[in-house]
């Protein structure tokens, strides 16, 4: 295997990962439709189901792995899904068990126009 099949490979686990964690999937649920403040993806998740740090430090991460990017507007950083990813995969994923959530997948309304 090259280097870059690894990096491919790796990548790929850690994106699927992100998903598999039932908090950054809540997470990601919470701002699949419109960007979101660290306080309303907070009170999406649950302010009983965990601390606000802890939101924080999950964002941090899914930032990090570039799955969640944010716009800031004055002292507020709004969440959005990436547009780097294609997330009609996760769409796909809940339609199989019969949830058809609603997720704006910004890469498949590019190719649209």
């Amino acid at each position: 295997m090259n280097k870059i099949q690894i990096e491919s490979e790796k990548k790929v686990v850690q994106f699927f990962s992100s998903l598999a964690d039932p908090t950054r999937l809540k997470i990601l649920l919470s701002i699949a439709e419109n960007p979101k403040t660290v306080n309303e993806i907070y009170d999406f998740v649950g302010r009983d189901k965990m601390t606000l740090s802890a939101i924080s430090h999950q964002l941090k991460q899914l930032n990090d792995l570039g799955i969640v990017s944010y716009i800031k507007e004055g002292k507020e950083k709004y969440f959005e899904l990436s547009d780097k990813f294609c997330w009609c995969i996760l769409r796909d994923a809940f339609g199989q068990f019969n949830n058809n959530i609603k997720i704006k997948c910004k890469k498949c309304e590019n190719k649209r126009r």
